[in-house]
């Protein structure tokens, strides 16, 4: 399970907003809304797909399992 969470706090260490990294998955395969991107991390939105969590994990630069719940 994703965990929302967790996105936010790497998202932050790396100094960017949900619109930066929004902006960001328009160059790869799938684009990831500011609104979606808001909803994951606080939990509302939940089972992603795979190609979203993906997307998250390159722009952020980590390993798609650092994404998951702990």
């Amino acid at each position: 399970m994703l965990n929302g969470s967790k996105i936010r706090e790497l998202r932050l260490n790396k100094g960017m907003t949900c619109s930066d990294l929004s902006n960001l998955s328009k160059h790869l395969s799938v684009q990831v809304s500011k609104s979606y991107l808001e909803e994951l991390e606080r939990g509302t939105k939940e089972n992603p797909s795979f190609n979203i969590i993906e997307t998250i994990a390159i722009i952020l630069c980590v390993n798609i399992d650092e994404l998951r719940a702990s």
